[in-house]
């Protein structure tokens, strides 16, 4: 597969339309598979004269238009200010390798061919608004159905109006599925931490309570953590600690859980999360600065064919305050410009207990040949 990404900053709707067809055009391919348009909110109102405008000259067989607080695409990130993003796919395998389905009256309102292909497909991007009755439990049931596989995605985050999606129709869903039939993707996660300490074993513990890492209170083993501990703040990261699950085979981080308290007595710690004893684990930072580029890492170095990014917080945040910024670092990571992204308020991605909604704050869906 193939796909191809332009951004556009210009303030008004038809120039910056034009400038990411354009982009597209001097590729001189044929009509896509799909194109994604994700736009900040200033366009929402034009999405009926976007997606018209792509429709005429790409061609595409599926196009979805998103809008949201924010967006990314072309290696830049752009918070609050006029911006449209648009990421073209080409499967190269099946004629119809893309499907969009509504998932507004949730899984029970999805025909059987639909739920098949949905239990089926390599990849799944769903996206929704937050506001949707029932949008938990709908995305709770798509994960079940997809357990196992690759699903990313996340639920929208409004800026000067509420989040929307449509397609080139003039239908508009509060939730919708991108099943890509037969390309072969893989989703990330970065938990925005870093490492200060481990890998230890969980020797003891009951519910949310560690109560001995390495066959040593939980509490003493994190009182010398932070006490000798290569940190430079220690008071932030006390404040900032977190336990990373491992995976055995490869110390790859499958899951973050915040340390919420301790008990001096037991001397064990509370965290967001049930851990058996056995699982092993590494004491985080969360917060970290450098957190969200966790790619390098995922990835080992390849090269993919194009990437969709959901975030929750600025992967830059020099964005905040000059409205555009560079990706540099994460443009390296992926080891391609042809990625897009959309500012989220919570993120769809495979965690310890298999995909759902996380607490991380980025999910990324990777294309082509396995990264690793």
């Amino acid at each position: 597969m193939h796909s191809a990404a332009a951004l556009s900053t210009h303030p008004i709707a038809s120039h910056a339309t034009g400038d990411v067809i354009a982009d597209i055009l001097d590729l001189g391919k044929p009509s896509p598979d799909l194109a994604m348009v994700f736009a900040t909110s200033a366009f929402s109102g034009a999405s009926e004269d976007i997606l018209r405008a792509i429709d005429v000259l790409l061609k595409p067989a599926n196009v979805l238009f998103v809008s949201s607080s924010g967006v990314l695409g072309a290696g830049s990130e752009v918070d609050g200010t006029a911006a449209l993003s648009l990421w073209v796919f080409w499967s190269e395998t099946l004629k119809n390798d893309v499907v969009v389905i509504p998932l507004d009256e949730g899984l029970e309102g999805v025909d059987y061919l639909s739920r098949r292909r949905l239990a089926s497909a390599q990849a799944v991007v769903v996206l929704a608004d937050p506001a949707l009755p029932m949008v938990t439990q709908t995305i709770e049931s798509l994960c079940e159905l997809r357990t196992n596989r690759v699903l990313s995605g996340g639920l929208l985050s409004g800026s000067n109006g509420a989040p929307s999606i449509c397609d080139s129709t003039g239908r508009s869903f509060n939730c919708v599925a991108v099943a890509f039939h037969s390309t072969s993707a893989e989703a990330v996660i970065a938990y925005g931490s870093a490492p200060i300490a481990g890998p230890m074993t969980i020797t003891s513990s009951t519910g949310a309570m560690v109560r001995e890492l390495d066959d040593e209170s939980a509490l003493d083993v994190a009182y010398e953590v932070l006490k000798h501990g290569d940190i430079e703040d220690r008071t932030s990261a006390a404040q900032n600690l977190a336990l990373a699950v491992l995976a055995p085979e490869t110390m790859t981080v499958v899951d973050v859980h915040e340390v919420l308290g301790a008990d001096k007595t037991s001397g064990a710690i509370a965290i967001a999360a049930t851990l058996a004893e056995g699982t092993i684990v590494a004491f985080h930072r969360k917060d970290s600065p450098v957190a969200t580029f966790a790619f390098n890492d995922a990835l080992a170095g390849g090269r993919s064919s194009g990437a969709l990014l959901f975030t929750c917080s600025l992967i830059d945040p020099k964005a905040a305050n000059e409205g555009v910024s560079d990706l540099g670092p994460l443009t390296e990571s992926l080891g391609t410009a042809s990625y897009v992204g959309v500012h989220v308020s919570t993120v769809i991605g495979t965690g310890s207990n298999g995909p759902g909604l996380s607490a991380a704050p980025l999910s990324a869906i990777i294309f082509g040949p396995r990264h690793r």
